[in-house]
C-alpha cells in the first residue's frame, strides 16, 4: 500500500490510436507546399531563390517541430499529494481530496458519448488525441489527456468538472488512487 513518503509513481499513457502525427504533418506539408506552388506559378522561379520566399515555410516548419515536440510530452504521475497530468502545453495537479472516486470509472467513449469532450476551450487536438481544457456536452469543464477512446479513466471532481485520462492500465491507476485516498478497492 502506498504511503505518504512514497516516491511519485509514473503511469504510462496509452499509445495514441490512429495516426495523429501523420495528420499534423500532412496539414503542415500542404500549408508549406501550396503557397510555394502558387508563388512559383505567380512570380516565377527567380522569386523562390530569394530569402523572403522561404520565410513563411521556415516559420511553418518551426511551428510544426514545436507542436510535434509538445505532442510527445505526456505523463501521468501519482504521489501522496495527488495526481499530476502533463500533456503537450498543459499541466494539471489534482489533489486526492478533490476526487470523487466513488463515481470514477473506466469507459469507452464510443459507448458513453456524454463523456466525450465536445468543445476545445484551451487545448491541443488531433484525430485520436486530445489534451488540455475542454467543455463537455452539458457545459461542464474537463481536463483531458485522451490517447485511446476505448479506455478512458473518467475522474469526477468535487467542483463538478472532470479529468479524462488514457493510462495504459486505467483500472490499476484507479485502484492506486483509491488506496491512496483510503477508500479501498472495488470491482
Amino acid at each position: 500500500m502506498p504511503t505518504a513518503t512514497q516516491a511519485p509513481k509514473d503511469y504510462p499513457v496509452a499509445a495514441p490510436t490512429g495516426m495523429p502525427m501523420l495528420v499534423l504533418w500532412a496539414i503542415l506539408v500542404a500549408a508549406i507546399g501550396l503557397p510555394l506552388a502558387l508563388m512559383l506559378g505567380d512570380k516565377g522561379v527567380a522569386y523562390l531563390a530569394s530569402a523572403r520566399a522561404w520565410l513563411g515555410p521556415a516559420l511553418v516548419s518551426l511551428t510544426g517541430v514545436a507542436v510535434s515536440l509538445a505532442y510527445l510530452r505526456r505523463r501521468i504521475t501519482l504521489d501522496a499529494g495527488g495526481l499530476t497530468i502533463r500533456s503537450t502545453f498543459y499541466t494539471r495537479t489534482v489533489a486526492l481530496g478533490s476526487l470523487r472516486l466513488e463515481r470514477a470509472r473506466v469507459v469507452d467513449l464510443a459507448e458513453h458519448g456524454e463523456l466525450k469532450p465536445a468543445i476545445k476551450t484551451n487545448g491541443y487536438g488531433l484525430p485520436g488525441f486530445r489534451s488540455g481544457h475542454y467543455r463537455m456536452r452539458d457545459g461542464s469543464k474537463a481536463f483531458c489527456l485522451i490517447t485511446d477512446n476505448s479506455r478512458v479513466l473518467a475522474l469526477p471532481l468535487r467542483d463538478g468538472s472532470l479529468v479524462l485520462l488514457s493510462p495504459e492500465q486505467p483500472r490499476q491507476l484507479l485502484q492506486q488512487l483509491e488506496q491512496l485516498a483510503g477508500t479501498g478497492h472495488r470491482d
